[in-house]
C-alpha cells in the first residue's frame, strides 16, 4: 500500500530465476477429485450392504419362526387327530350302550370297550340324573386303578345339552398322566339317554411331543385354556416361563419372551381340534440364542463382507484424500501464521498443480503485506507520539491545585480518559467576593473530537464565570452559546457547577446532565449521613428547551461533596455488572472519616478498577471531591444563628 492506503500494483520479482530448475508442468486437483469421486461410489455399495443385512436378518427370522410355528402346528394336528380317532371310536361305541340295559349285558359291552383301545384306562356310564350305571377298568390297568369319578360339570352337560367335553391332563394314582372325555349317549331315536367318561392315557400324547422335537433343544409342552402346563417333553432342569402372554395376543402365536430361568426363549403357539373355550394348546420353544444361530451367522457373514469391501474403500479414499489435505493443511497453517502476523512465513507446497500456484501466490501477498504493513507501523507510531502529545496537553488544561487557599475549601481531583484522549473534564475558579468555584464535565462519546470539545466548553465556562455570579445562569449562558456548535456535530456537553460562599457557608450547584453528587454530612454528635443530592437539568446540546435552577446547600465544617462523571458509576467488571450507585454508597460510607480528600478520591479509583479487574473500560471516569474546612466564627455572625445541617432549597 502507498501513503494514501492504496494497493500497489504487482511487479515481477527482480530476483534471478535458477536456470537448472524447469518450468513446472501445472496438473490438476481435478483429477484427484475424480478419484475419490470413484471411490466414494462403494458408498452406496455400503448403504445397500447394510439394508440386505437388516432384510437378510428379518427375513431368516420370519423363516426360523415360521419353522418353529410349522413344529407347532404339526404337534397339535397329530394331537388333535389322535383325539378325534378316539372320540369317534368311543361315539360309535356308545350306540351300544344304553342305560337302561340289563345290569350284566352293560357291564359285559363297558368292559369289552375298555378294551378296545390300549390308550383307555377306563370307563363311567351314567344315566340323565348323573347316576352310575356302569364302569370298567382296562385289562392292561386291572389291578393297578381304580376309575375316576367323572366330572360332575361335564357329565351334566353331556346328558343335558348333549355336548361333550375333556378335562384337563392328571397325573393319576399309578404315577401316569391321564385325562377324562366325556360323551353323550342316545338311543336309536336319538334321544339323551346318559353320559359316557372314559378316561385315557397321555402316554401317547407325550409319545408325540417327544417325538416332535427328539434330538435337539426344543420344548413342546401342552397347556390349558387357563395357560397351566399339563403335559411336557422335557420334565427335568425345565420349567415353563411365567409370562407367555406375547403368544397369546391378538394375531400372534410367535414371539420372544423371558423364559423361567430368566433367558430368553421363542416359542409358537397352536390350537388343538376342534377350537373352544376349553381348546388346548401346543407351545414349542427354544432359546433365543439358538433357535437365532444360523440367523445371526448369516448377518455375521455378510456384515464381515461389506465390513472388508468398505474399509478397502475408506483406505483408498484416505490415500487420496491425504494428498489433497496434506497441501491443503500446509496453505491452512501458512495463513494462520500469516493471520497471527508472522508475515516472514512462507509456504512450501511441493506439488505442481492449483495447490502449489497458490501457496507461491500466498508468498508473494505475504511479501507485500510486510511492506505495507512496515509502512502503516510508521504512520501508526507518528500517530500514537501525536496522541500522547495531545493527552499531555489535555491533562495540563486541567488544574492540579485550586487557586484559593486550602483553609478555605480543599479539592481534589482525578480524571481516566477511556482512549489517549478523552471528553471529561474538571476545573477550578476563583470568584469575586472570595467564592470559590468547581466545575466537573462529559463530552459525549471519546477520542479527539470529545477532547477538542472539552477544550472548547472548559474555556467557554471560565468566560462566563467571570460575567455571571449564579450557576444555574452560566449553565443557560452556556447552552446559547454551544448549543448550535453541539448540535452540529450531534454531540452534547454533560457540565456540574458548584460555587461555594465561605461567608454564607453555602455551596449553590446547577446541573446539566451530571451524575448527581454525593454529599456526606457531618451530625452533630459525630456521625455522617450520606445523601445523592436532587438537581438535574439536561445537557448542554440537547434541542428540547431547557431551564437550570440552582440548588442552595447549607455546609457544615467537615462536609464533603463527592461529584463524578457516569464512567464511575458505570463502569462493569468481565462479566458486564455494573459498580451502580448502591454499591458506590456503601463505598464510600465504609470509609474512615479521617481520609483527606485526595484519599478518598484515590480510594475510589482503586475501588472502581478492583471491580472492572481489567475489563475494558466504555467511557472515561473523574471524580472531584472538595471538603468545607472553615469554621462560622471566622465569617460574618449573622450565619451563627443559622441551626447546624444541611438545607436544600432552589432558587
Amino acid at each position: 500500500m502507498d501513503r494514501q492506503g492504496s494497493i500497489l500494483p504487482v511487479r515481477p520479482s527482480s530476483a534471478p530465476r535458477n536456470q537448472n530448475s524447469s518450468p513446472r508442468r501445472r496438473t490438476s486437483i481435478t483429477t484427484w477429485l475424480r478419484w475419490s469421486y470413484l471411490i466414494s461410489a462403494t458408498l452406496p455399495l455400503t448403504i445397500v450392504g447394510i439394508l440386505l443385512i437388516g432384510v437378510l436378518f428379518n427375513v431368516e427370522r420370519r423363516h426360523a419362526y415360521s419353522s418353529q410355528q410349522a413344529v407347532a402346528d404339526q404337534i397339535a394336528s397329530n394331537v388333535s387327530t389322535f383325539l378325534y380317532d378316539l372320540e369317534q371310536l368311543l361315539l360309535r361305541a356308545s350306540y351300544d350302550l344304553h342305560p337302561e340295559m340289563p345290569g350284566p349285558y352293560l357291564n359285559a359291552t363297558t368292559h369289552r370297550l375298555a378294551d378296545s383301545s390300549p390308550d383307555l384306562r377306563a370307563l363311567v356310564i351314567v344315566d340323565t340324573s348323573g347316576t352310575q350305571v356302569a364302569s370298567a377298568v382296562s385289562s392292561i390297568f386291572a389291578g393297578r386303578i381304580e376309575p375316576a369319578p367323572g366330572d360332575t360339570a361335564l357329565f351334566t352337560q353331556a346328558y343335558t345339552l348333549g355336548q361333550g367335553g375333556r378335562t384337563p391332563i392328571r397325573l393319576g394314582a399309578d404315577g401316569n398322566p391321564y385325562f377324562q372325555v366325556v360323551l353323550p349317549i342316545r338311543n336309536q331315536y336319538s334321544v339323551l339317554v346318559g353320559a359316557m367318561s372314559a378316561e385315557v392315557s397321555a402316554a401317547r400324547i407325550s409319545q408325540i411331543l417327544q417325538l416332535a422335537v427328539q434330538g435337539n433343544t426344543k420344548v413342546a409342552f401342552l397347556i390349558d385354556p387357563q395357560h397351566t402346563l399339563m403335559l411336557a417333553s422335557r420334565t427335568q432342569g425345565w420349567q415353563p416361563a411365567s409370562d407367555m402372554s406375547i403368544l397369546f395376543a391378538e394375531q400372534d402365536t410367535v414371539g420372544e419372551y423371558a423364559g423361567a430361568n430368566g433367558e430368553q426363549m421363542v416359542g409358537a403357539r397352536a390350537l388343538i381340534s376342534p377350537v373352544t373355550h376349553a381348546s388346548w394348546s401346543v407351545v414349542v420353544e427354544q432359546p433365543a440364542a439358538e433357535f437365532l444361530t444360523e440367523v445371526y451367522r448369516s448377518a455375521i457373514l455378510l456384515t464381515s463382507v461389506v465390513g472388508v469391501v468398505g474399509l478397502l474403500a475408506i483406505g483408498w479414499a484416505f490415500y487420496q484424500a491425504g494428498r489433497i489435505v496434506r497441501p491443503l493443511r500446509t496453505l491452512a497453517e501458512g495463513a494462520h501464521e500469516l493471520g497471527a502476523g508472522h508475515l516472514d512465513h512462507r509456504m512450501l507446497v511441493p506439488t505442481r498443480d492449483e495447490l502449489g500456484h497458490l501457496a507461491d501466490t500466498f508468498n508473494q501477498m505475504a511479501e507485500r503485506l510486510q511492506a505495507s504493513l512496515n509502512e502503516i507501523a510508521d504512520q501508526n507510531e507518528r500517530l500514537r507520539h501525536g496522541l500522547i502529545l495531545a493527552r499531555d496537553i489535555q491533562m495540563g488544561l486541567m488544574p492540579s491545585s485550586p487557586p484559593w487557599k486550602s483553609e478555605l475549601l480543599t479539592v481534589y481531583a482525578r480524571s481516566l480518559p477511556a482512549s489517549e484522549v478523552g471528553g471529561d473534564f474538571y476545573t477550578y475558579m476563583a470568584l469575586p467576593g472570595g467564592r470559590a468555584a468547581v466545575a466537573i464535565g462529559d463530552i459525549s462519546g471519546k477520542g479527539v473530537a470529545a477532547a477538542l470539545l472539552m477544550a472548547l466548553t472548559s474555556s467557554t465556562l471560565e468566560s462566563q464565570a467571570q460575567v455571571l455570579d449564579r450557576p444555574g445562569e452560566m449553565l443557560d449562558a452556556m447552552q446559547e452559546a454551544l448549543c448550535i456548535r453541539l448540535q452540529a456535530n450531534q454531540m452534547n456537553a454533560a457540565l456540574l457547577i458548584a460555587i461555594y460562599d465561605p461567608g454564607e457557608q453555602q455551596m449553590v450547584i446547577a446541573n446539566a446532565g451530571m451524575i448527581s453528587p454525593l454529599l456526606i454530612h457531618t451530625l452533630p454528635d459525630g456521625g455522617s449521613e450520606y445523601t445523592f443530592l436532587d438537581v438535574c437539568g439536561l445537557p448542554i446540546g440537547t434541542s428540547l428547551p431547557s431551564t437550570y435552577t440552582n440548588l442552595q446547600v447549607d455546609l457544615v465544617p467537615g462536609d464533603t461533596m463527592i461529584f463524578m462523571s457516569d464512567g464511575i458509576v458505570e463502569a462493569h467488571n468481565r462479566v458486564g455488572e455494573l459498580y451502580g450507585f448502591e454499591r458506590l454508597e456503601a463505598f464510600v460510607a465504609s470509609l474512615p472519616r479521617s481520609l483527606s480528600v485526595a484519599e478518598i478520591v484515590q480510594q475510589i479509583i482503586d475501588a472502581v478498577l478492583a471491580f472492572s479487574d481489567g475489563a475494558e473500560p466504555h467511557d472515561d471516569s473523574t471524580i472531584l471531591v472538595t471538603r468545607c474546612m472553615i469554621d462560622p466564627s471566622t465569617y460574618d455572625l449573622h450565619t451563627q444563628g443559622l441551626p447546624v445541617g444541611t438545607k436544600h432549597r432552589a432558587s
